[in-house]
């Protein structure tokens, strides 16, 4: 698709582009800001919960950052998908609080991992638009692209495997999910094309 089949787009030094990167900026710092009110003192098990929780947090910031750095403009299609990751993002605080009071129930990892699960997906579907509709500053390389898709679904196949196993084994579905997101994020760095390094 062409940008000028988008009449109602906002480039990347219009006003309204600050205005969007702001918003997750904020969002994101005050969703990491309200994890230190899910603590109950020193427990252990809030202090793992909150640990976990900030470092996903960060890392689905720290990808949103990279995505939003090699973007030319913001469309509905993209800016709808921002409010949804989001609103997902703001939501963080409520299961991580459910598992810092319960950590080995199911109805608190669930939820927990749940909702990265749904980040995630998310993610995915921004990447996949502003590919199709030719968003990015620069030309994304098929074979690059290709690697990207294959990052992206691994860590939501990851996300979604541990989301099962968080029925039946909730403390064991939150080890495979660190374990794994470790080791497929290593995997990946080391096979993957080197010029990927220079997108996320």
């Amino acid at each position: 698709m062409h940008p000028g089949e988008f009449p109602h787009r906002y480039e990347r030094d219009s006003p309204e582009f600050g205005r969007i990167v702001n918003l997750c900026d904020a969002v994101f710092a005050i969703s990491l800001t309200l994890l230190v009110l899910t603590l109950d003192g020193l427990e252990m098990t809030g202090l793992v919960s909150f640990a976990l929780a900030f470092f996903l947090v960060g890392n689905v910031w720290w990808h949103h950052l990279r995505i939003v750095a090699k973007l030319a403009w913001f469309e509905p299609g993209l800016l709808a998908l921002t409010l949804f990751l989001l609103a997902g993002v703001a939501l963080v605080p409520l299961p991580t609080s459910l598992i810092g009071a319960a950590p080995g129930a199911s109805s608190a990892v669930v939820p927990f991992i749940g909702i990265f699960a749904l980040l995630s997906l998310i993610s995915f579907a921004f990447i996949l638009r502003t590919h199709r509709i030719g968003a990015w500053r620069q030309p994304l390389a098929p074979r690059l692209f290709r690697w990207i898709l294959v990052d992206w679904g691994t860590n939501l196949g990851i996300l979604l495997a541990s989301l099962v196993v968080a029925f039946r084994w909730p403390m064991a579905a939150l080890i495979l999910l660190l374990l794994a997101s470790a080791v497929g994020t290593a995997v990946t760095g080391i096979l993957g094309p080197r010029e990927r390094r220079a997108w996320f």
